[in-house]
């Protein structure tokens, strides 16, 4: 195989290091620092944790029914316009949220600007514009998309949750609102449409030669229509129902669940923190091992890894063997990234964030539905041992179905079963 390459850097590393300054500062204070937010918002409004993940149950099933427009929108326009417009609303959103004083205020604000503004501000636009990109190195570069966003979390969820304990957690949403606005809107800019619209080529080499011995090489671009037909494309969208339904309403619940366990709040959000730690360089590594070898493997361990800790989270009760528990955890932190690069691998460059869009109503629903009904099992028996087993359950689950997966093949512009 032949390959130029340039000695100037790459500017698809610029769009990596864009990406993760946005998920590492408002991509994780948005995702994952509601948690830190859950406890304060419900007794100050007076409300249930039914109630409270009331809003961020609906925003997921909206995220679902918009995620092919978004998609298709991301892929027509490209990235920067939409993530200019979406890190406005969504801090425009959190300003507006600290002024709210009643749950229905609440709930009109987080779902109709935040939800919105974040749905294409964040996670899925960066992970479009980064396939676009790269081809060869794509998992290492949404790996350190993934790490940053699980830094981020390190750092700022124990930060944001000091804030919230000592400012409230209305001048904390101002906070945090302001910031998206001030430092992460005008990293827009540097989002360019792709490597062909400036002359360049993926990876930053001029592939002259197909490279036949590639695990995740893929030219060969997929229409959504085409990616449907395929049975990749559905066990891939039920691998990714069960992981991110599971992921989304444990980490909603994170810190309820570690006051059940006995933590206080800011110990809660100190694990949590430690959590996303050390889940960094494993992010990377396991990025790296994805471009190498493969990724289906890969996810069977991170996801069995996550099963096994809500199992053991539900039977240990002392912070040292709570943390130890939390780390299996950190197996749902490495996959998620190497679950979006199947996406790439599997159907190519062009039609990504149109087609990973299709999947959003599917998963959602999921998503809409576990974290409310975790919070009424809590309501109705004080516990969350049932919300700890039954993740356990579908994250194994989940890990199965991603060990099967194989490359769809492509044939007379229909996809192939495999």
């Amino acid at each position: 195989m032949k390959k130029i390459k340039s000695k100037k850097i790459f500017y698809g590393w610029y769009i990596v290091a864009a990406s993760s300054l946005n998920n590492g500062i408002a991509g994780s204070v948005h995702w994952k620092g509601f948690t830190v937010f859950f406890i304060p918002i419900s007794q100050s409004l007076g409300l249930t944790s039914a109630q409270t993940a009331m809003p961020f149950a609906l925003s997921r099933a909206e995220n679902g029914l918009l995620g092919p427009i978004t998609g298709w929108l991301l892929d027509k326009y490209g990235v920067k316009r939409l993530m200019l417009i979406g890190t406005f609303v969504t801090g425009i959103g959190y300003i507006l949220l600290s002024f709210a004083s009643t749950f229905m205020s609440f709930l009109i604000i987080y779902l109709f600007v935040i939800s919105l503004g974040s749905s294409t501000a964040f996670m899925q636009a960066s992970m479009a514009a980064i396939n676009k990109w790269f081809i060869r190195k794509r998992g290492m570069a949404m790996s350190i998309n993934n790490a940053a966003f699980r830094l981020g979390g390190a750092l700022l969820v124990p930060l944001l949750s000091l804030s919230v304990l000592n400012l409230g957690w209305e001048k904390s949403s101002m906070i945090v609102g302001i910031m998206i606005i001030v430092v992460i809107m005008p990293l827009s800019f540097v989002f360019k449409k792709s490597p062909e619209s400036m002359g360049l080529h993926p990876d930053g080499e001029k592939i002259t030669t197909k490279d036949k011995n590639s695990k995740t090489l893929s030219i060969e671009d997929w229409t959504t229509k085409e990616a449907m037909k395929s049975k990749a494309y559905w066990l891939l969208v039920l691998a990714t129902m069960f992981r991110i339904s599971v992921h989304g309403t444990i980490f909603l619940h994170f810190i309820p669940i570690l006051v059940w366990k006995g933590e206080s709040q800011q110990s809660s959000a100190n694990l949590i923190g430690l959590l996303a730690l050390f889940s960094v360089p494993l992010i990377i590594l396991f990025g790296w091992l994805g471009d190498k070898y493969g990724r289906p493997k890969l996810l069977l361990l991170c996801y069995s890894a996550a099963g096994l800790s809500l199992f053991f989270l539900n039977q240990v009760d002392t912070t040292m063997m709570i943390f130890l528990a939390l780390l299996l955890f950190s197996g749902s932190e490495i996959g998620s990234g190497m679950n979006w690069s199947l996406v790439g691998d599997f159907f190519g460059r062009e039609n990504y964030a149109t087609i990973r869009g299709s999947m959003a109503p599917i998963y959602n629903i999921a998503l809409f539905t576990m974290p409310i009904a975790a919070g009424w099992i809590k309501d109705t028996t004080d516990s969350y041992e049932i919300v700890l087993i039954s993740g356990s359950i579908m994250l194994f689950l989940s890990a199965i179905v991603f060990s099967v997966l194989k490359k769809p093949i492509k044939k007379n512009g229909r996809g192939d079963r495999i």
